[in-house]
């Protein structure tokens, strides 16, 4: 599915949270994440301006101390840091290489 936002009805396979260092992922869309409660609209918004739009290509490539918070991912040439609960609203596919 390419959609921007998915329901939880379908629950993607895998998460950006979900990925080991390294491995090449490309964006399929944003799900609900309820512990943002009412703002989850305006993170998923933020999400979309920095670039975590369906069909962009990702890479986790680093985490926190002990693999938590947070977590250094590049998106379309650019390195950005993410919550844990932050990248698990974002959907993704492995890109095969």
């Amino acid at each position: 599915m390419n959609t921007a936002v998915i329901t939880d009805a379908l629950t993607p396979a895998l998460r950006l949270d979900q990925c080991r260092k390294g491995v090449a992922v490309r964006v399929t869309g944003l799900i609900e994440q309820p512990l943002f409660g009412a703002q989850d609209e305006r993170v998923s918004l933020r999400l979309k301006e920095l670039g975590f739009l369906p069909g962009a290509p990702l890479k986790v490539i680093g985490f926190g101390l002990l693999g938590s918070d947070p977590l250094a991912v590049q998106v379309n040439g650019t390195k950005f840091a993410l919550r844990r609960a932050e990248a698990a609203k974002i959907c993704v596919e492995l890109i095969q290489q």
